[in-house]
């Protein structure tokens, strides 16, 4: 499961100027060159620069980073020079998560499939945008498989996803298959397997109620489950 992001982890290392770095980039659509209250970040090679309110007001992390003093040093976020640096974090999970607030398609916005969301997903997770976050989790139940809503699950520790992502898996006709397997792993494979052999070794398995059936799986992730 991923952990959140700590305040320490979003802070750059003073003195360690962009300038002579190669290859670093202003992104095309957000660097808002010309715009009053806002903030230098740089991800991977690639700076934006961004209204300080919106991630002041919508994420604890940022938050809580923008009340921090830098004492003798100079400010942080406020050069190409001297950006906030967010560590570990994709180009392309940032830019998608910020056209949340600067859409280019007005009418239907800009993030619509399974990868873009879960790119919101990991940075309102990661940086505590809550209401974000919620926004992604209600747009990813409904486009995601039963196996993506599994392995988003325990990413991003959504634990109301799994009893019906199982119970999805469990009483389709098909067994798992190999790509499926492989994406969820040895472990998971298994538990499916025995939830399956479970519910049809029923005299009655097609006859099973749906109540039965979920009863018996959460029977079994409570048993798996870390006391």
């Amino acid at each position: 499961m991923e952990t959140r992001t700590d305040i320490a982890g979003l802070r750059p290392s003073i003195g360690n100027s962009t300038s002579a770095r190669a290859g670093v980039k202003r992104h095309p659509d957000l660097y808002l060159e010309h715009e009053k209250g806002t903030v230098i970040i740089l991800v991977e090679e690639t700076l934006f620069k961004i209204h300080e309110y919106f991630l002041k007001r919508h994420s604890i992390v940022f938050a809580s980073m923008f009340t921090l003093n830098p004492g003798h040093f100079p400010a942080e976020g406020t050069s190409d020079d001297l950006p906030i640096l967010l560590p570990d974090v994709r180009e392309v999970d940032f830019a998608r998560f910020l056209y949340l607030f600067y859409p280019r398609n007005i009418v239907q916005g800009d993030i619509t499939t399974l990868e873009e969301w879960t790119s919101v997903l990991q940075i309102a997770h990661r940086y505590e945008f809550e209401e974000h976050r919620k926004l992604a989790v209600g747009r990813l139940e409904g486009i995601a498989t039963p196996i993506d809503r599994i392995l988003l699950s325990r990413a991003y520790d959504i634990p109301e996803w799994l009893e019906t992502a199982y119970y999805e898996l469990c009483v389709r006709e098909e067994s798992l298959s190999l790509g499926e397997g492989t994406r969820l792993g040895m472990a998971d494979v298994i538990l499916i397997s025995d939830l399956r052999q479970r519910i049809r070794g029923s005299p009655t398995p097609f006859r099973m109620p749906e109540q039965h059936i979920r009863w018996t799986i959460r029977s079994k992730l409570h048993a798996l489950s870390p006391s």
